[in-house]
């Protein structure tokens, strides 16, 4: 099963190289051609071309991060993150896949530093972000490194309060409730009482939904 699961893994990065080269040896070619001279039809069909290459590319990037989390919450549950470098290679391949998947960035990020590449992990979560600007998951995930490797608190606390803006996307109200957790302990270790405070009155009505829901608070304790 496994020999099979990473042959079309690599079926699939293959087919994607090969649209890749084929759309950008298509656009080449176009650039040659006078403005006047392309067809309405020609520039359709090229979208269309790039529209196609973005979904096998999204699809490729799922079908990596779906079996690698599995992984993650399985056979590696308790491997400290120090000790799974291996899953780099799969999460950068995700990553440069699909720029809006934003677990990869989430794990990766902790990986490079928890195993002393803080730069680099603090430049892939702020990448993150850049890349998915309105992920609540990401923010928080920048601004809980900025707290914890760096001295600079005034940039933890301003990506921290980033997320509780009202256009900031969660997975799900569960993400919001330690998104907003992880804000409160940056601003109160900041000593923005007042602040934190306000989120603290936030948290108690997102807890107040979680009970009406019926629905259970789990807390990651993998960091």
């Amino acid at each position: 099963m496994e020999a099979l699961v990473n042959s079309r893994l690599l079926a699939i990065v293959l087919v994607v190289a090969l649209l890749s080269l084929a759309l950008v040896g298509q656009a080449g070619a176009d650039a040659l051609v006078p403005v006047t001279e392309k067809s309405g039809t020609g520039q359709a069909v090229e979208r269309a071309g790039f529209a196609y290459l973005t979904g096998v590319r999204t699809y490729a990037a799922a079908v990596l991060w779906n079996r690698l989390e599995g992984l993650l919450h399985g056979y590696y549950e308790e491997v400290p993150l120090t000790e799974q470098t291996y899953i780099m290679p799969t999460l950068s391949m995700a990553i440069m896949l699909d720029p809006q998947l934003t677990q990869t960035y989430y794990v990766a990020a902790w990986v490079l530093a928890r195993r002393g590449s803080v730069d680099e992990g603090l430049a892939l979560a702020a990448q993150g972000v850049e890349n998915n600007p309105r992920s609540g998951l990401l923010i928080v995930n920048h601004a809980q490194m900025l707290a914890l490797f760096t001295d600079d608190e005034a940039a933890a606390v301003a990506r921290a309060e980033e997320a509780l803006a009202s256009d900031v996307v969660w997975v799900d109200i569960i993400e919001q409730h330690d998104g907003y957790a992880m804000v409160n302990a940056i601003l109160r270790q900041s000593g923005e009482e007042e602040r934190a405070a306000h989120v603290s009155r936030e948290i108690e009505r997102i807890d107040a939904e979680i009970d009406r829901l019926g629905l259970t608070v789990e807390h990651d304790h993998d960091h």
